[in-house]
C-alpha cells in the first residue's frame, strides 16, 4: 500500500489519506514456510507505541477457555481494559524485553467454570474447588423460592478469569516462565428469578468485594500449587472491578500482587492500583476532576464557534494515581463536502497546536465520525510530536 501525505500549510498538519504512520521495526521472527513445511516458534515484531505491549509467541495459540470471558463480560470496551491493563501490570513481573505474550493454555473451560462456581458442603469432585461462597445452607443450591433472598444474601463476587502467559526464549523455541491471572469483580451483582423471572441489580459493599477478592486470590494459588504444570512457575495476579451496568466506561484494576513461587499472597504483597476511567462530559467529572472537565468544555466551545452543525462532542478520560493519562475524543458530525471534513480538520488541528489546555504530555485521540457511525477522520497528537497527525 502507497502512503499519500497532504501538508496543510494553515496548520503544518499531516494529512495520511491512508494506512497508519506506526512505525513498525522488525523483531524476530522465523522465516514463512511454504507447503507442509512445520512452523518454527518465534514473535511478533516489536510495536514502537505509547503502551509498553509484549511480543506474541507465533504461531498463535488460542487460549484454553477460549471465549468465556467473552461471554461474562458484558462489552468489548470492558474486555479489551481487562485484557491490556493485565498486561501493562504484569510488566513488573515479567520484564517485556526478556517475554513474550501468549494467551492462556493451563485452565480450560471447565477448569474456569469450576472455580467460577459456588462452594458446597458436598462439594463435587473436578479439579478444582470453587471460589465463590456457598448459599446461607452452605450448599450450592436453593429452592425457587428461596432463589432470590439467597442470592441477596450471598452474591457471586467473582465474575470471570484470565489467565495470560509469558514465555521465555529456549533452545527450541520458547518456554512458559510465568503466568497472570486477571480475578473480574462484580461491582453489581446481576441475577435472575427463576422461570424467566425478574431480573435484579445488587450493588456491592465495595470494601467487601475487595476483601473476598483477596481471599479467593489466595485460594486460587494454593490450589494451583496443586497442580504439577503450576509447581515452579512465577505467579502474578490482579483484582479488577468491572463497571456498573450501562456505564460509558470500563471498570479499573484496584489491586495486583507479584506471589512469585510462593503458594500464599502475603498481605504485604498486595499492591495498590490508582486507576480509573472518567467519562466526558458527566456530572461525576464536573465534581471530580472539575479543571479537566471545564478543558474539555472550553474545547467542545471553540468548535462550537466555528462549525454551526457541530453538535456536541464526548470523551473518555483514563487516569493513574489521579493525573489525566490519555484522552480519547469521539465527534459525530455531519458533513456535506470533503472540503467541509477537510476544513473542520484544519480547525481542530488549530486548536490542538495551539490553544490546547491539557498537559502537552497527555497523549490524545480524536476520532470524528458520521452521524451513522462511520469513521471520518482520526486525529493523534502525543508527546514528542511536531505536529499532530491526521489519518483520514
Amino acid at each position: 500500500m502507497k502512503w499519500k501525505q497532504l501538508i496543510i500549510p494553515a496548520v503544518a498538519a499531516s494529512l495520511l489519506l491512508s494506512g497508519c504512520s506506526m512505525k513498525i521495526p522488525m523483531g524476530e521472527e522465523e522465516a514463512t514456510p511454504t507447503g507442509n513445511e512445520t512452523v518454527s516458534e518465534g514473535v511478533t515484531p516489536a510495536i514502537e507505541a505509547r503502551d509498553s505491549y509484549y511480543q506474541m509467541v507465533i504461531p498463535f495459540k488460542p487460549a484454553a477457555a477460549r471465549g468465556l470471558a467473552q461471554r461474562q463480560v458484558s462489552s468489548s470496551l470492558e474486555l479489551e481494559e481487562v485484557e491490556l491493563g493485565l498486561m501493562r501490570h504484569s510488566t513488573g513481573a515479567f520484564n517485556p524485553e526478556q517475554f513474550a505474550y501468549q494467551e492462556g493454555q493451563l485452565l480450560t473451560n471447565t477448569d474456569v467454570l469450576q472455580l467460577l462456581g459456588r462452594k458446597s458442603k458436598e462439594q463435587e469432585e473436578g479439579a478444582f474447588v470453587p471460589l465463590n461462597p456457598a448459599y446461607q445452607n452452605g450448599t450450592a443450591e436453593v429452592s425457587d423460592a428461596d432463589f432470590v433472598d439467597a442470592n441477596k444474601e450471598s452474591p457471586l463476587y467473582l465474575a470471570s478469569l484470565v489467565e495470560q502467559n509469558y514465555m521465555q526464549r529456549a533452545d527450541n523455541g520458547y518456554t512458559l516462565g510465568g503466568v497472570s491471572f486477571a480475578l473480574i469483580l462484580n461491582r453489581e451483582y446481576v441475577f435472575q428469578a427463576p422461570n424467566f423471572g425478574p431480573t435484579y441489580t445488587e450493588r456491592l459493599d465495595e470494601s467487601k468485594v475487595i476483601a473476598e477478592g483477596e481471599r479467593m486470590a489466595n485460594e486460587l494459588v494454593k490450589q494451583l500449587r496443586e497442580r504439577e504444570d503450576f509447581k515452579d512457575l512465577d505467579i502474578n495476579v490482579a483484582l479488577y472491578m468491572k463497571a456498573s451496568q450501562g456505564s460509558p466506561t470500563p471498570g479499573n484494576y484496584i489491586k495486583s500482587a507479584f506471589v512469585g513461587k510462593s503458594d500464599q499472597i502475603a498481605s504485604g504483597d498486595w499492591k495498590a492500583i490508582d486507576e480509573r476511567y472518567y467519562y466526558f462530559p458527566s456530572r461525576e467529572a464536573t465534581n471530580e476532576v472539575r479543571d479537566d472537565s471545564q478543558k474539555f468544555t472550553l474545547f467542545s466551545d471553540r468548535i462550537a464557534d466555528v462549525f454551526p452543525d457541530f453538535s456536541g462532542m464526548i470523551g473518555k478520560g483514563f487516569y493513574q494515581n489521579g493525573d489525566l493519562s490519555r484522552l480519547e475524543i469521539d465527534i459525530p458530525i455531519q458533513f456535506y463536502s470533503r472540503a467541509e471534513l477537510v476544513g473542520f480538520t484544519q480547525h481542530i488541528v488549530g486548536l490542538l497546536e495551539n490553544r490546547w489546555e491539557y498537559n502537552r504530555s497527555v497523549p490524545i485521540r480524536i476520532n470524528v465520525t458520521s452521524l451513522g457511525g462511520n469513521p471520518e477522520v482520526t486525529i493523534v497528537f502525543e508527546e514528542g510530536m511536531a505536529n499532530p497527525k491526521v489519518y483520514f
